[in-house]
């Protein structure tokens, strides 16, 4: 009962203390105590302060002293390489199941700081343990989560064990970040009905279809226009981003993925609307995602909406 209510007022203490999107270090919120090593390094002073008083040697007294003192100044220094340090997260990036999420955090030392750590508390991560030089460096972690889903960062450790190892000092970076696993992509067909219609109606086709186009000109890019239609020609030339512009008929292609289309268990199923989602986006077509009657992307194209429907699939 104890240990729990310690439990919880710590938890509370660093959530206190600890939830920012940046943080920087000072005796508030830096903690040290002695390592495994320095613990057993203690022992062996107490020790050899027992034998030299018992046998009244001074040379071990002295040894016991100048042990002391070494285990003091780890603690003092260990202080001094985090101290005035500002970490900052500033980004999670989303990922695919069975894939590492990447979080990045910057770093802004006053001075050299050695032997840093960086561990997630909630998630299976990548070692991060560098030294760094005096001033701004941005610092990539990997996460691993094994599921498809909306997870909550939660707690970042900053730590590091220099000096010698003797002591161990760390702080806490509490943020209320989320990010995105989304479905293993599955390949599978793309389904269309056989409905179509042209543009020009205000309608779009439901099937792939050919377009009979004529050149008309180029324009500036904007998003969410098909990157096929970029002029790379023109880009490699002046370095801007050109759109071919086209007159005439021209059929578009809109899609429908529906998730009741799909045969197979619910990750599955998920897995080949995510499939659908990515190849209909890198040809440029409209597509609208059906995962439930309360659960629906209406149709449209571009990098937000690829985004958004993948985060509908993770939170489905």
């Amino acid at each position: 009962m104890g240990s729990d209510w310690l439990q919880s007022w710590l938890a509370d203490m660093i959530k206190r203390k600890h939830s920012a999107a940046q943080l920087t270090l000072s005796h508030h919120n830096i903690y040290i105590v002695p390592s495994k090593q320095g613990a057993f390094f203690l022992c062996m002073v107490i020790l050899n302060f027992i034998l030299g008083s018992n046998y009244q040697n001074n040379l071990i007294l002295g040894v016991a002293y100048v042990m002391l003192l070494i285990l003091v100044l780890a603690l003092i220094y260990g202080y001094l390489n985090l101290h005035g340090l500002t970490i900052q997260l500033l980004d999670v990036k989303n990922n695919f199941a069975s894939k590492p999420v990447e979080v990045l955090v910057k770093l802004n030392m006053p001075h050299d700081c050695y032997s840093l750590d960086i561990v997630s508390q909630d998630f299976d991560f990548s070692d991060c343990n560098e030294n760094h030089k005096q001033g701004t460096k941005v610092v990539s972690m990997f996460l691993h989560p094994e599921l498809r889903g909306r997870y909550q960062l939660g707690r970042l450790k900053l730590s590091s064990s220099y000096p010698f190892g003797l002591v161990r000092v760390w702080t806490y970076l509490n943020t209320d970040k989320t990010f995105c696993v989304y479905p293993a992509p599955l390949a599978c067909q793309l389904t269309f009905s056989e409905q179509e219609a042209t543009a020009e109606q205000g309608q779009y086709v439901h099937q792939s279809t050919q377009s009979h186009e004529n050149f008309d000109g180029l324009e500036r890019f904007r998003p969410g226009v098909s990157k096929s239609r970029i002029s790379w020609r023109h880009f490699a030339k002046s370095q801007q981003l050109l759109v071919k512009q086209y007159s005439g008929d021209s059929y578009y292609s809109q899609h429908t993925f529906d998730y009741s289309a799909h045969d197979g268990n619910k990750e599955s199923r998920l897995s080949k609307l995510c499939y659908q989602v990515l190849e209909a986006d890198k040809q440029g077509d409209m597509f609208a995602l059906r995962l439930s009657n309360a659960a629906q992307v209406s149709a449209d194209r571009g990098d937000k909406h690829r985004e958004k429907c993948l985060e509908a699939l993770s939170d489905f």
